[in-house]
């Protein structure tokens, strides 16, 4: 064979597998597409487990991918370490789960937990393997960046419109029973307040999570330095969004991406830095009461301020004795520092511990710990290796290992809604194998 009609055969694959796998990048815009919207739609069995539009994403990503199956890329080496890594983290929570079951009580609320979380890995995973066979072409790359910058832009909209009470905030989940975490809304708008919850879910702390995916996510989709002055914007947006979102962990978290972001861009770091020096003076001038930022809990701006006194205990939020809990029942038998408790069984002690390290260990011990930190240490590595541009997926992953000093946004809580699947999506985008144009 000559090496045009070779060349010739590979163009004509790469048509077909374009063309047979279509409907699997239809789904993957899809599950894009969900993030906008993260509110279940259903109340169909037990709350924790109300479909959402990223539910039904899924499933037609796992359809599609059946039916074209044959067609999809080989999966990149550096993501074929991290499902290794991933099965194992589910294997072993997996082990941890029923041994927590032998000895739990029957009416313990860990076990349900423990396999609503379970339930929640194995989707998350499953996303990040079918993800990383899609065929992304640049042309496609740029779609998916279309459909990211109008799901940033709704989310940012939906958190603004709800802060500033141009919407009731209970209206948003109107359809749905106001049981468990959902009656949340409901008090807020009978006390009259506002809060910049958005479309997202009921904690601010993956409202910060998924504005802070969206920007990064984004900002790879775009190495074109074209777009610099789009990037900006945008980051500049969401900064304020994450800032009235009133997590506190999130304000640092995006902090610290912006910082690393300006430092390999200095030009764009100066309009910026000028842009927020006029916004002080002018609003100096006029006076800091005509902008007020207030929520139903008070002053955005002395909330998110608490964050440099984050050492007194009136500005940890009641964490400080759920940590003491956590390590209390670790404690009590030493044992448990090796193995944990049980996976599921952080919410037998009240509530989560709000802090990443200490909720895996509390759960899984310290060799769950150690697995995790392998976990990460090989995407971070990976990320760093073989991600373009910037690296912005990189260093939002160090942004979001430097807020989980006080929140579990890596763990499949309730809370964190669909973040992890979001997230892990991303991450396959970023090192997905490299498609010819």
């Amino acid at each position: 064979m000559t090496k045009e009609n070779y060349k010739k055969e590979n163009e004509d694959y790469l048509l077909l597998q374009l063309n047979q796998t279509k409907w699997l990048f239809f789904s993957l815009c899809c599950y894009l597409a969900s993030q906008s919207i993260t509110i279940p739609i259903l109340p169909i069995g037990p709350w924790a487990l109300w479909p959402t539009l990223s539910d039904l994403a899924f499933v037609c990503l796992i359809c599609t991918f059946w039916k074209c199956r044959r067609f999809t890329v080989e999966i990149s080496f550096s993501a074929k370490k991290i499902i290794l890594v991933l099965f194992i983290v589910f294997f072993g929570s997996i082990v941890s789960y029923i041994s927590y079951q032998a000895s739990a009580d029957q009416e313990s609320s860990g076990s349900i937990f423990g396999a609503f979380q379970l339930y929640r890995l194995s989707v998350f995973f499953t996303i990040f393997w079918l993800t990383s066979t899609v065929p992304l072409t640049p042309k496609r790359l740029e779609v998916a960046r279309w459909i990211v910058d109008g799901v940033l832009i709704f989310v940012c909209m939906g958190v603004f419109i709800t802060y500033a009470g141009l919407i009731p905030i209970d209206s948003i989940v109107a359809h749905l029973p106001k049981v468990g975490p959902w009656q949340f809304y409901e008090g807020i708008a009978k006390s009259g307040g506002k809060q910049g919850l958005g479309f997202v879910g009921y904690n601010r702390a993956y409202v910060a999570a998924q504005v802070m995916m969206l920007i990064g996510l984004r900002i790879h989709l775009t190495p074109n330095q074209n777009q610099a002055i789009q990037n900006t914007i945008l980051i500049v947006i969401s900064l304020f969004i994450v800032f009235i979102s009133e997590s506190r962990a999130g304000l640092v978290s995006m902090l610290f991406f912006v910082v690393v972001y300006y430092l390999y861009k200095p030009t764009h770091a100066f309009w910026v830095i000028t842009f927020f020096l006029v916004i002080t003076i002018f609003a100096t001038q006029i006076g800091l009461q005509s902008l007020e930022l207030n929520s139903n809990e008070g002053s955005i701006i002395e909330r998110q301020l608490t964050v440099l006194q984050a050492n007194k205990k009136e500005n940890l939020s009641g964490r400080d004795e759920r940590w003491v809990a956590h390590l209390a029942s670790l404690d009590n038998n030493p044992i448990n520092w090796f193995v944990g408790n049980g996976f599921g069984s952080a919410i037998d002690r009240g509530d989560n511990a709000h802090m990443l390290p200490l909720q895996i260990t509390s759960e899984t011990g310290l060799i769950g710990l150690v697995i995790f930190s392998f976990l990460f240490y090989l995407i971070l590595r990976n990320l760093y290796q073989f991600e373009i541009g910037q690296k912005p997926i990189f260093w939002v992953t160090v942004a979001f290992l430097v807020s989980a000093g006080s929140q579990e946004t890596f763990y499949p809580t309730p809370s964190i809604g669909q973040f992890i699947g979001f997230y892990l999506c991303s991450v396959a985008i970023a090192l997905r194998r490299k498609v010819p144009k």
